[in-house]
């Protein structure tokens, strides 16, 4: 019987995909899932489930048991809850995100794993053009700090056991049922959009498809200690929408929202919860940091993944219309 390979964040939107990848592939899947987790969609051939928390240490250890290779999607990205506490904010995001990692890294090794793919996030760099893998890291909210985190959290645990890791960073990732897209395709779909200024920021995007692809090929080809942008490329604000419109057959009008004015409000409401010691975790117009990235543009160069041997399989065009389950 082939080693168990883990999956944490296996009911998520990319962690189910790759479950479903490694699965059809015939390799054996361990998944880490919370108690309660709806795992019906895990019911594949080769997979087990073992309940527990990124946050309890003994759940990683039993997870890590016996695993050759561990795939980290785990983590905290939209948190719950209409206002919340600052702090307690941050700091949940700091033990899921940051402090989990390293647990679970160091449990990796002694269960004697060949290699640690960390899932992190281009939010770890935070917004640039053409930033190359090894561009200085400068996030801007907490998720981007926290996933920093977690990459200085893995670093410190494979130097301390020796254990083999691969750090990906994917861009923003679109696919069918992908969190966080259906709005703006509704807003297409009606035939406008509002966006922060004038469209012209560009974004970086990867279809689910083409990330795993880089995923697998990563795991099986790159050199320990190795980071990698996956992007499959950047576009404007405003040629996403036409490219979002073009199978709908919509030309989707862009109602530009003054970014002056759009900050000079974020900047107020920020300050004004920070008082208190609030955040609303639902409203990127009440902190400035997310703003700030929805306002920025993001390109990566992707050439690390790419020298692998890693290119595109699905084009954009090709993959924003399956995401809208469409035909091009």
């Amino acid at each position: 019987m082939p080693a168990a390979e883990l999956v944490t964040g296996a009911t998520g939107f990319i962690g189910l995909a790759l479950v479903k990848r490694l699965s059809a592939a015939g390799r054996r899947v361990r998944c880490l899932a919370r108690p309660g987790a709806d795992v019906s969609r895990l019911a594949l051939p080769g997979v087990e489930i073992v309940r527990g928390d990124l946050l309890d240490e003994a759940s990683l250890a039993a997870a890590a048991r016996d695993a050759s290779l561990v795939w980290h999607l785990g983590a905290l990205v939209r948190p719950k809850g209409f206002l919340v506490s600052r702090r307690g904010l941050e700091e949940n995001f700091t033990a899921v995100n940051a402090a989990a990692t390293g647990t679970l890294a160091a449990a990796a090794a002694r269960a004697g794993a060949k290699r640690f793919i960390y899932f992190s996030s281009i939010s770890a760099l935070g917004p640039g053009e053409n930033l190359a893998d090894s561009a200085e890291p400068k996030p801007l909210t907490f998720y981007g700090r926290s996933k920093l985190a977690g990459e200085a959290a893995l670093k410190a645990a494979a130097e301390a056991s020796g254990l083999d890791y691969v750090i990906l960073r994917p861009a923003m990732i679109y696919g069918p049922g992908a969190p966080g897209w259906a709005a703006l395709f509704a807003a297409v779909s009606r035939g406008a959009a509002a966006v922060p200024g004038s469209g012209k920021n560009e974004i970086s995007l990867c279809c689910l498809e083409n990330l795993l692809d880089a995923a697998l090929l990563a795991a099986e080809k790159a050199k320990s200690g190795s980071a990698f942008n996956i992007s499959e490329g950047s576009l404007s604000v405003r040629r996403l929408l036409i490219l979002i419109g073009s199978p709908r057959g919509k030309k989707p009008a862009l109602i530009g929202l003054p970014v002056s004015l759009l900050k000079t409000v974020s900047a107020a409401l920020d300050g004004l919860l920070r008082l208190p010691g609030l955040y609303l975790p639902g409203f990127i117009g009440a902190d400035r940091a997310r703003l700030g990235e929805a306002c920025a543009s993001w390109s990566h160069d992707a050439a690390g993944i790419r020298a692998l041997g890693w290119s595109p399989a699905v084009s954009t065009e090709q993959g924003l219309a399956a995401a809208q389950e469409l035909k091009p």
